[in-house]
C-alpha cells in the first residue's frame, strides 16, 4: 500500500513545487508562444502591413514578458524577456521603448544575446530615420559575428534597406547569401519570395523562375504558393517557352490542389494563346471563363479582355461597352474596374461624337437638297439640331479617341487629314499638324513624323505648336494617354511596374478623367495588398481632387473602413501600453 502511496505523495510534492516556484517559466512559455504565432502570421503576409491578429500577439508577448519581471525579478529568463519585449515592440513601431530594453539585453546578456541585441538595435535606427547608422551597425555585425543565424538576418536587413534606397541589385545579392544561411523554412520561403519578385521586376527570369520554385518548397502561405505558380506560369510566357507553359496549366487544371486558382489558370492559358497568335480560340475560352467563374474577379478580367477585343480587333463598340460595363458587376473591387469605367466613358463620348457628326451631314445634306428642290414638297426630312461643336472640333475628337483611347492611329490621323484637307480655316488646322507628328512619331515611323513636324513649320511658323516641336515638348494630354495605356498592358504582367506607370499618369494633369481613374486602380491595389495607409492617401487624394467623380463615392466607403482598421490597430497599442503602466 505504501509502495503505491508513496510515489503519488512524491508527484504531488514535485507537481507543488513546480507550479509555486517554477510560475515564471510558465508565464514566459506563454510569452514565447504568442511571438511564435505573431510571427507566423506576419511571414504569412510578409511585405504587406501587419496584421492586426499579430499585433496583438506581439502585445501578449510584452504582457507576459513584463509579468515575467515584476513578479520574477531575479528569474533565469530576465534577459530572455527583455529581448523579446524590444522585438515584440519593433514590430509594433514602439523603437525608442524596444532601444531601451535592449540596453539592459546588452549590459547583462550572453555574448549571442548581446549579438541579437546589436541586431534588433540596428533595425531600430533604421526605422528611427538613421539608414546609413542601421547600415554601417549591421555591416560591422555581419563582419564579426559567427553565426550564420545572425550572418543572414544581417543579410536580409541589408537587402530591405538596400531595396528602401532604391539599390535593387545589392538588395539581391544579400538576400541570395542571405537565403542561403538561413536554416528556417518560414524563413526561406519569405527571402526567395522577395528575391523572385525583384529579379522579375528587373527581368531576370532564371533567377526569378528558381525563387519562385523555393517559394513554392518552403512557404507556409498557400496564397504565396499559388502565386509563385503562377508567376512561374507567366515567366514560362515571356520566355517564349510556350509548350512547357502549356503543358503545366493543362496538368495544374485536372489537379483538385489547384481549384482555387483555377480561373486564374485559364486566363493565363489566354494570355498564352495571345502570345501565340492563336486569336480564334482566345474569345471562345473567355466566354468560357465568365460562364464558369461568375461574379468573381476571374470573370472581371475576362470580360475587361473581351471588351479590348471588340476594340481592337472587332471595332463592335457596342459590344465592346456591354463588357466593359459589366466588370464592375461582376466585381466592384477588381483591379481591371476602374480601366472598363475609363473606356466604356470613352466609348460613350466617341458614339456622342459620331451623332453630332452624322447630325451635321445631315443638315448639310438638308441644306443642299432645300437649295436645288423645285418647290417646298420635295423636302422631306426630319429637322435636326445643329450640335454646339463644330466639324473640325468633332474630327478631332474623333482622331484623338481613335489614337489614344483605342490604340488606332491610322483611323485617327485620317480625321485629322479631313480636317487640313476639308478645314484649312480652322483653329484646329494647325493643331491637327501637330497631332499626326505626334501619332507617326508613336507609331515609330520617324520619316512621317518629321515630315509632318515639316510641314507644320512651313505653314505655322509662329505657332505655339512650332514652339513645341523646336523646343521638343509634347501635349501632357497625349503623354498622359500614352503612359495610362502603357500602366493597363502591364498591370497583369509586371504589377509593380504598373502602378508606377499609373503614379506617372497622374503627375500629367491632376484634374484629368485619367488621374481618377490610376488613383482608383492605385489605391485598390495597396488596399488588396493591406498597406493601409497607402490606399487611404490615394482614396483621399480622389476625395480632395475629384469629389464629385464616380470614384469618389467608393474611396469615401474605403476610407471609413479603413480608418476603423487603424482605429482597432491605435487600440491595440494604447491596451497594451495601460497593462504595462499598470505592471
Amino acid at each position: 500500500m505504501n509502495s503505491t502511496f508513496l510515489p503519488k505523495t512524491l508527484i504531488f510534492v514535485i507537481l507543488f513545487l513546480w507550479s509555486g516556484g517554477c510560475a515564471y517559466f510558465n508565464t514566459f512559455y506563454n510569452a514565447q508562444q504568442y511571438y511564435e504565432e505573431a510571427d507566423k502570421i506576419r511571414l504569412q503576409k510578409e511585405g504587406e502591413t501587419i496584421p492586426i491578429t499579430a499585433l496583438d500577439k506581439y502585445g501578449k508577448t510584452i504582457q507576459k514578458c513584463q509579468k515575467v519581471l515584476n513578479d520574477f525579478p531575479e528569474s533565469k529568463f530576465r534577459t530572455d524577456a527583455f529581448l523579446l519585449i524590444a522585438k515584440s515592440r519593433f514590430y509594433r513601431k514602439d523603437y525608442d521603448f524596444a532601444i531601451d530594453d535592449l540596453k539592459i539585453v546588452s549590459a547583462e546578456g550572453n555574448p549571442s544575446q548581446i549579438e541579437e541585441a546589436q541586431y534588433w538595435r540596428a533595425l531600430c535606427k533604421w526605422k528611427k530615420g538613421n539608414a546609413q547608422t542601421g547600415i554601417d551597425e549591421l555591416t560591422t555585425l555581419l563582419q564579426k559575428s559567427n553565426s550564420k543565424e545572425i550572418q543572414s538576418k544581417c543579410h536580409l536587413s541589408l537587402a530591405e534597406i538596400a531595396q528602401e534606397l532604391k539599390d535593387p541589385d545589392l538588395a539581391m545579392t544579400h538576400l541570395q547569401k542571405g537565403a542561403k544561411l538561413t536554416k528556417n523554412r518560414d524563413q526561406k520561403g519569405v527571402i526567395y519570395g522577395r528575391l523572385a519578385e525583384m529579379a522579375f521586376n528587373k527581368e531576370n527570369y532564371d533567377v526569378a523562375k528558381d525563387g519562385y520554385g523555393n517559394v513554392i518548397a518552403n512557404s507556409l502561405s498557400k496564397d504565396k504558393i499559388e502565386n509563385a505558380h503562377l508567376q512561374i506560369l507567366k515567366i514560362l510566357r515571356i520566355q517564349k517557352k510556350y509548350r512547357s507553359a502549356s503543358r503545366k496549366i493543362k496538368g495544374m487544371l485536372t489537379d483538385d490542389k489547384f481549384k482555387r486558382i483555377a480561373g486564374n489558370l485559364e486566363l493565363e492559358l489566354v494570355q498564352l494563346y495571345r502570345a501565340q497568335g492563336e486569336t480564334s480560340e482566345i474569345e471562345t475560352r473567355l466566354e468560357s471563363i465568365v460562364n464558369d467563374y461568375q461574379r468573381t474577379h476571374v470573370s472581371a478580367e475576362a470580360y475587361y479582355l473581351l471588351g479590348k477585343i471588340y476594340t481592337s480587333q472587332k471595332w463592335d463598340l457596342n459590344k465592346a461597352k456591354e463588357y466593359f460595363d459589366q466588370v464592375s458587376k461582376e466585381s466592384s473591387k477588381s483591379l481591371f474596374s476602374p480601366m472598363a469605367k475609363s473606356r466604356s466613358k470613352s466609348i460613350g463620348i466617341y458614339q456622342e461624337a459620331q451623332k453630332d457628326l452624322e447630325s451635321h451631314l445631315t443638315i448639310s445634306k438638308q441644306d443642299s437638297t432645300f437649295l436645288t428642290a423645285e418647290s417646298d414638297s420635295i423636302v422631306t426630312g426630319v429637322s435636326v439640331i445643329t450640335p454646339d461643336r463644330s466639324i473640325p472640333e468633332l474630327y478631332y475628337q474623333l482622331a484623338d479617341l481613335e489614337a489614344f483611347s483605342f490604340n488606332r492611329y491610322t483611323q485617327g490621323i485620317q480625321y485629322l487629314n479631313k480636317i487640313i484637307s476639308d478645314h484649312p480655316e480652322s483653329s484646329f488646322h494647325a493643331k491637327s499638324m501637330f497631332t499626326i507628328a505626334f501619332m507617326f512619331e508613336n507609331m515609330a515611323d520617324s520619316t512621317k513624323a518629321q515630315s509632318a513636324r515639316d510641314r507644320l513649320l512651313e505653314s505655322y511658323p509662329n505657332s505655339e505648336y512650332a514652339a513645341y516641336i523646336s523646343e521638343d515638348v509634347k501635349l501632357e494630354k497625349h503623354q498622359q494617354e500614352m503612359v495610362f495605356s502603357q500602366a493597363e498592358s502591364q498591370i497583369t504582367v509586371n504589377p509593380e511596374n504598373a502602378i508606377q506607370l499609373f503614379k506617372d499618369a497622374i503627375q500629367f494633369d491632376v484634374k484629368s478623367e485619367l488621374a481618377v481613374s490610376a488613383a482608383y486602380t492605385i489605391s485598390y491595389h495597396y488596399d488588396q495588398t493591406a498597406e493601409i495607409d497607402s490606399a487611404l492617401k490615394y482614396y483621399q487624394w480622389i476625395q480632395e481632387n475629384h469629389p464629385r467623380s464616380a470614384q469618389s463615392q467608393s474611396a469615401g466607403k474605403r476610407i471609413q473602413t479603413l480608418q476603423m482598421v487603424l482605429s482597432s490597430m491605435e487600440a491595440v497599442t494604447d491596451s497594451v501600453n495601460i497593462n504595462q503602466d499598470e505592471n
